[in-house]
Parts: structure tokens; C-alpha cells; sequence
């Protein structure tokens, strides 16, 4: 699936999806076309819609957040007239894509290999903005987010979750070093979030406190069953946690376990 929707004058959405059967998007990847640059490059699984999109548009450079497969599976669509960026530790991810789990495959799709991609900026410029390029780990430890000052603009990629409450994770996030990130962003000078899949936020603050407070009250509760003694699974049944029915399905990439464990015994700092 693919959509261009205009945001406002300055800004569009270019949502990308796999349909179900119901011909309703599983969950769109949005990246944000700002006059001429890309701000991630949408899913694999609409990788035709985009050439065709970009056989017709030119986009100059496109700025990758963090090296997941619905951030970065559309960049070859744009080869070889786009300059491509991401922070060096994620290069060689782009270059040499993992071959991922076929649920995965099935959601978002296996991206192409990058030949050529470019190391990161501190900022670059579009036009009359000014992008600062900001550290927002938790969700990848080296993802990064773009903040625009003077119109109060943060393109916050993942770093703030979809679910308001969150209770499952991937072995590379770090929750709390996730929350530590929007307490940050909490504090940042910020009319819209952009959104990778909610889109566009319009009432950010309120919009990240609300993960905040369920993280932190489950983070709570975990740590003193831990201190009782209680096992990962006997903190999962005694905090009701239960996954979605297709959980079994991601090949232990999404688990309820790896979010305890990273409550329990990961750091801000790593």
C-alpha cells in the first residue's frame, strides 16, 4: 500500500503498508517528505509504488532514523539519484540487510541492499530549515531524531511507542533508556511530533506522558516482584501481561519477557 498525503505546506506523509485481506493497511510506516529530502523511506512491501513515486518526484537525500526494515526498506527505490544518510554504526546494516523472520517479511518486507550510504550530519538544512540531528536511543540504541527549532518540529521516529501501553519489546530496545528519551523530548521546546506510525502530534506532551506513566507503574510493580523472588514468567502472569495472537509468530523478535528484562536489568547508559 502507498499514500501521499499533505500534511501542510512544507510537509507530506508518504504512508507505505502491506494490506490485509480487508484491504485495511496492518500499520503504516510514514516517512515525511520535507521540500525535497525524505525523512525515512517507508516499508519493502511497497518498494514498486515507490519506484513509481520516485520515477516522478525528485528527492535529493533521504536521512534515516535507525536501521528497521519499515525505516529504511524503501531507500533503493532512490537509487542512485538520492544521497542517503545514516549514523555511522548503522551503515553497514543498510549495506548488508539481515534476512528477517518471515512474519516480519510478511508485515513490512526484506529491503534491498545499499551500495553507497553516507555517514550522518550534526544538522543539515532543507531550504530555510535548520535540522538538528538529536540522539533519541531506547527503541534502537542508535537511532536518532530530527529537531527543527524555529518551527518547534521533532520527527521522533520510534522513539515514542504506538501503545499507549507498552508491554512488548524487541531484544535491542532498552526500555528505560526509552523512557529516559521522552522524558527528554517531554521537555523539548515541541508544537508536532512526527510520528513514523502514528503520524503527525499535535499535543505531544500530554501524548508522551501517557507512556511515561504506564511504563514507569509497570516498572514498579516488576521490581517488587523481582524482589520477592518471582521469575520473569511468574512477574508476566502476576501482572496479567498477555501477548497478541500472533506474538508466536515473530520468531521471539517481540516478547513480553525481553520488555521485563530490560525494566529489570538494562541502564540508561550503555
Amino acid at each position: 500500500m502507498f499514500e501521499v498525503e499533505p500534511y501542510n505546506e512544507e510537509v507530506t506523509l508518504i504512508k507505505t503498508a502491506t494490506a490485509m485481506e480487508d484491504r485495511n493497511p496492518i500499520m503504516w510506516a510514514i516517512s515525511y517528505l520535507v521540500e525535497d529530502v525524505l525523512i525515512d523511506s517507508g516499508c519493502p512491501n511497497a518498494l514498486e509504488d515507490i519506484k513509481r513515486y520516485a520515477a516522478k518526484n525528485v528527492v535529493k537525500e533521504i536521512y534515516v532514523t535507525h536501521p528497521h526494515e519499515d525505516h529504511y526498506g524503501g531507500c533503493s527505490a532512490f537509487v542512485p539519484h538520492s544521497t542517503i544518510y545514516a549514523v555511522k554504526p548503522d551503515i553497514s546494516i543498510l549495506k548488508n540487510p539481515p534476512i528477517y523472520p518471515e512474519f516480519f517479511q510478511f508485515v513490512w518486507g526484506q529491503p534491498e541492499p545499499l551500495a553507497d550510504v553516507e555517514r550522518m550530519p550534526s544538522q543539515f538544512y532543507i531550504g530555510d530549515f535548520e535540522f538538528e540531528v538529536i540522539p533519541i536511543p531506547g527503541h534502537w540504541q542508535h537511532m536518532v531524531g530530527f529537531y527543527e527549532p524555529h518551527r518547534k518540529w521533532l520527527f521522533s521516529a520510534d522513539a515514542v511507542p504506538l501503545p499507549s501501553r507498552k508491554f512488548i519489546a524487541m531484544p535491542e530496545e532498552n526500555i528505560p533508556m526509552m523512557v529516559e528519551t521522552m522524558q527528554k523530548i517531554a521537555e523539548m521546546d515541541i508544537d508536532i511530533l512526527f510520528d513514523a506510525h502514528k503520524g503527525p502530534v499535535t499535543s505531544p506532551k500530554e501524548h508522551i506522558q501517557t507512556r511515561i506513566d504506564f511504563i514507569k507503574d509497570i516498572q514498579k510493580s516488576a521490581v517488587i516482584l523481582h524482589e520477592e523472588g518471582k521469575s520473569i514468567p511468574e512477574i508476566q502472569e502476576a501482572l496479567k501481561l498477555e501477548g497478541p495472537w500472533y506474538i508466536g509468530l515473530t520468531e521471539y523478535r517481540f516478547r513480553i519477557d525481553h520488555f521485563i528484562k530490560s525494566l529489570l536489568f538494562d541502564k540508561t547508559e550503555k
